[in-house]
């Protein structure tokens, strides 16, 4: 049998990164869900965005008081609207009750299994407050570009009629990726500022957490990642959704260190 995957041919009649496949009922070929999120797998974690420069710099320490400072109340943009990603996913998955408690299960978490002190962005305020940013220095600043591009991408993304999309967004794209990347972040948080742990739990915390809100998001997409369409959609969400991470953390790049991030302008030199 012809080894064959869903986005195309390679130049010896096998598609790179993705060819394990089973031949369907009518002759053509197809990934069954689980080989094909493995794949997926693989091809989130080998995206920029997890070896973007900023969380290079950033991860080794090499960021100044106010550039903490910058970056912290930027990414309180994005973390205390976060969870609203997930309601409105919730919103969007018609009669599928199984999926609303997969999701409903990820929300209790985020929202600190109703204790409000614990929410995500009450465990980042605790963080704010450790660094001596008060309410009006975090409320003050206009939102970067970038963020704004970002959670603009992951409304659409969530409440977009094919659920698909949205489901690769917050599944592959967010639980897979984000605690290598808050290691980073912790890490050079702890050697820039030296903050106790407490003051990280927010970041720390979710390097666990999203282990386990990965394998109940794939158990969710799985079932509709069973055919080709569904593959091709759920891979479209989770690119959509990480290549406005790659331009977030440019933004982050820009305003902490005064100059664009390398790539950035490399993009932006050479457009696609």
């Amino acid at each position: 049998m012809q080894s064959r995957g869903f986005w195309g041919w390679r130049g010896d009649g096998r598609r790179a990164g993705v060819h394990l496949v089973h031949r369907a009922t009518d002759g053509g070929f197809r990934l069954d869900s689980g080989e094909f999120l493995g794949r997926l797998k693989r091809e989130v974690i080998g995206h920029p965005a997890l070896v973007h420069p900023f969380l290079e710099r950033f991860g080794e320490g090499d960021v100044s008081e106010e550039g903490v400072r910058t970056f912290a109340i930027q990414y309180y943009r994005h973390v205390r609207v976060s969870r609203l990603y997930l309601a409105a996913l919730i919103s969007n998955c018609g009669r599928d009750e199984g999926l609303q408690l997969a999701l409903a299960e990820v929300l209790f978490d985020e929202y600190g299994h109703l204790n409000p002190d614990e929410t995500h962005p009450a465990l980042y305020r605790r963080f704010l407050r450790a660094l001596d940013v008060t309410k009006e220095e975090w409320e003050a600043p206009s939102t970067l570009p970038e963020v704004e591009l970002y959670i603009s991408r992951h409304r659409d993304l969530t409440r977009h009629p094919d659920v698909r999309l949205g489901l690769g967004a917050l599944g592959p794209a967010s639980e897979w990726p984000v605690p290598p990347i808050y290691v980073k972040l912790s890490e050079g948080l702890k050697k820039a500022t030296g903050l106790p742990g407490e003051a990280l739990e927010i970041f720390t915390s979710h390097v666990t957490m999203d282990v386990t809100h990965a394998r109940i998001m794939m158990d969710a997409i799985a079932p509709y990642a069973e055919d080709e369409g569904g593959q091709r959609k759920v891979r479209e969400g989770t690119m959509a959704s990480l290549d406005a991470r790659s331009v977030m953390l440019d933004g982050f790049y820009r305003a902490v260190y005064g100059e664009p991030a390398p790539l950035a302008a490399v993009r932006a030199a050479h457009p696609s």
